[in-house]
């Protein structure tokens, strides 16, 4: 039987917690809520396997940014979403850093529904790509079984099709794990240095 979404909600203002779940009830969502105001409440509730957490920054025993470590250490799969207007240096390096799903302002509870389904789906998305390279691992010869083969040239990795394909193809097909491309400060200092060097040499005319 479909029990819906299950939500664990630190909070210790039962006002704020009831036009959350207004709010929440009003936009379709079929769920069950804890709301709970201290650690042992908290520790307790993860113990529930949430779907989700919810979290107020400011309490007085227990802030937000303490529950997220803890949550993290626990549960570290399950989507952690801050509720609250104080919003803080820290909560937006973790949301830079994509260890909090998402913040939301309690003067703004109508986005709370759209940043809970994007992070519920993240959180599904990121189970599946997990299972796929544990499957991909188990498919593999019982004495490669923890082994990738990678070209040590060209840095090509052989499928278990035994194909050669480049590293952000094979990851795009075996996990469906796509990759941004940048450059990190040691290249980017060795390429900007080259470049320098390069139109330096180009432009002193010959004598």
């Amino acid at each position: 039987m479909n029990q819906g979404i299950n939500i664990l909600y630190l909070e210790d203002d039962p006002n704020d917690a009831a036009r959350v779940e207004t709010k929440l009830r009003e936009s379709g969502l079929d769920f069950q809520l804890q709301r709970v105001d201290t650690r042992e409440a908290f520790l307790s509730g993860l113990l529930s396997q949430p779907d989700v957490i919810l979290s107020d920054h400011g309490l007085p025993a227990f802030d937000g940014i303490a529950a997220f470590g803890t949550a993290r250490e626990k549960l570290p799969d399950v989507p952690f979403i801050f509720v609250t207007n104080a919003l803080t240096r820290e909560m937006e390096i973790e949301k830079l850093l994509g260890g909090v799903a998402d913040y939301v302002r309690k003067t703004e509870l109508d986005y709370l529904s759209v940043a809970l389904r994007h992070a519920l789906r993240e959180a599904k998305e990121g189970q599946l790509r997990k299972q796929r390279v544990k499957d991909f691992f188990k498919s593999m010869p019982g004495d490669q079984s923890e082994l990738l083969p990678i070209c040590s040239n060209c840095k090509k990795i052989r499928s278990k099709n035994n194909y050669w394909q480049p590293l952000e193809i094979f990851f795009l097909e075996s996990f469906n794990i796509r990759f941004t491309h940048g450059i990190c400060p040691d290249c980017s200092t060795k390429f900007f240095l080259r470049e320098e060097s390069s139109e330096s040499g180009g432009s002193s005319d010959a004598p």
